[in-house]
């Protein structure tokens, strides 16, 4: 299942240059993944209260356009692979206005109980690791 976000590019997320500064595609990122996140049912919120964190174990962004002040930025969110321990979510940033490409990036997650143990899923919590399941074949 895709997810898309539309991000309102800030004055303060430029640079000198007019430029968005390379740090904010990650945040744009992870506003993009908390929303795809609580559409599909499995929001932080919810997990949380269940004793699920999802720690970031890996980050990676290509910057292929510069995107600027008041600008629309839509990232579209993909689950990539999901193994019950594991989620690997890509995204990709276009602008609204032209469609043009801006970045591509990826994050992975691990999940974690309150105690930052390493759970699965599947045996911990059936109903969840089914939803990420579906959004994951959903998206292919």
């Amino acid at each position: 299942m895709n997810g898309d976000y539309i991000h309102r590019v800030h004055y303060y997320e430029t640079d000198k240059m007019g430029c968005v500064h390379h740090s904010n595609h990650i945040r744009w990122m992870e506003e993009a993944r908390v929303a795809f996140l609580e559409r599909i049912g499995v929001g932080f919120p919810a997990m949380e209260a269940r004793g699920i964190y999802s720690p970031v174990v890996g980050v990676a962004c290509r910057y292929r356009r510069p995107a600027h002040f008041d600008e629309e930025i839509r990232v579209c969110v993909r689950i990539v692979s999901f193994e019950s321990l594991r989620l690997k979510i890509s995204y990709e940033m276009t602008r609204v206005s032209d469609g043009e490409l801006i970045a591509t990036g990826s994050s992975e997650h691990c999940f974690t109980d309150t105690a930052g143990r390493p759970i699965a899923l599947k045996k911990t919590h059936p109903d969840i690791d089914a939803v990420l399941r579906e959004a994951m074949e959903i998206g292919d």
